[in-house]
């Protein structure tokens, strides 16, 4: 389970025109609760907030207030206990180009505590799964975005998260491999693992996810199945969801 409280986030940033410090609210007041067995969609623009918060629920950054727990752990208090139960996949798709995705798997199963052959197991079976056991044993250097995509997956997924935080899971994928992932996070949810998903394909959206909440200028809306969103907004889209919340923006400035 993830369990978000009152969470608020600020940096620190420098004025483009006056080089003076200021702060910037990224996340204000948020909260959420995400079920093991659960799908949801976090959901916002760019700038919005929603990286921030998914750092923040891996672990890779602290809330300036409020509470985040990962499986009942504090991330703040227990930080390292909390990172082991979760597999992130952020944008990043940098990989070690003199690596195969065997030898990465292999390292990244090491730092996590695993034994050697139960590492070897598990990213075959991920590779197999996400149709990349071809080119196990292919340097990566120069891999495709898609294939890279793929690794990255692999990786977030070895060491068997309870938690699972995807950031642009089908960034770089072709259709028929993007259904691949798809079909990925259905097994998880009936495995009962938590999750993430960050996305801006929408269909995609609106066909996996049990809940979705939009983060719009750090503040989040909705929290609600995806049918449900678009009933209460009165659209036919997601999309709608943000052009909406774009023009209440405006109409405030």
């Amino acid at each position: 389970m993830i369990q978000l409280t009152d969470v608020y986030k600020t940096f620190t940033v420098k004025d483009k025109r006056t080089r003076a410090k200021k702060q910037v609210e990224a996340v204000k007041g948020l909260s959420l609760t995400v079920k093991p067995g659960e799908i949801y969609g976090l959901l916002g623009p760019n700038g919005a907030g929603k990286s921030t918060t998914l750092r923040m629920i891996a672990g890779l950054m602290q809330p300036n207030q409020g509470r985040i727990q990962v499986c009942g752990l504090d991330t703040v208090e227990q930080p390292e206990k909390a990172r082991a139960k979760v597999g992130y996949l952020s944008t990043d798709l940098n990989v070690y180009g003199r690596f195969t995705p065997r030898e990465l798997l292999r390292i990244f199963g090491e730092f996590q505590g695993l034994d050697a052959k139960v590492a070897e197991r598990r990213g075959m079976y991920l590779m197999e799964k996400l149709q990349l056991d071809d080119f196990a044993d292919v340097k990566m250097e120069g891999f495709s975005s898609g294939q890279k995509q793929k690794v990255s997956i692999a990786r977030a997924l070895l060491h068997d998260p309870k938690v699972v935080i995807f950031d642009e899971p089908t960034t770089g994928l072709d259709v028929l491999t993007a259904k691949t992932v798809l079909d990925l996070l259905r097994v998880m949810r009936a495995e009962g693992r938590t999750v993430i998903v960050s996305t801006h394909v929408m269909p995609m959206v609106e066909e996996i996810c049990d809940r979705v909440g939009i983060i719009f200028d750090g503040l989040l809306y909705g929290d609600a199945s995806p049918k449900q969103i678009l009933d209460d907004w009165g659209v036919k889209t997601l999309d709608e969801v943000f052009f909406e919340l774009a023009a209440r923006s405006a109409a405030e400035v």
